[in-house]
């Protein structure tokens, strides 16, 4: 049994954010089934917190604009902890 603390921190004119001590685990190997269409792109799967761990899986999603980049979010480690950092499109 994992037992992780979060806290929740407000940073001025910021959304809160959720430091989780306990390093998220692994991430899974997904088996990315063949693209829906030529302009899809796969947004890989992560390890999200919900007072615990839980796995969201990946999905196939169309850029917002032609020719957008996914960047992947990911948990960066931070003094007080892990905290998640959203993925977003580049274009």
């Amino acid at each position: 049994m994992v037992i992780a603390f979060a806290a929740i921190t407000s940073l001025a004119g910021c959304a809160g954010e959720v430091i989780v001590r306990d390093r998220p685990p692994a991430a899974r190997v997904e088996v990315i089934e063949g693209s829906p269409s030529a302009r899809h792109v796969w947004i890989p799967g992560h390890w999200a917190w919900e007072g615990e761990w839980v796995w969201k899986k990946g999905y196939w999603e169309v850029p917002p604009r032609e020719h957008g980049e996914w960047i992947p979010g990911h948990w960066a480690e931070r003094p007080r902890g892990w905290v998640w950092v959203e993925g977003h499109w580049r274009e």
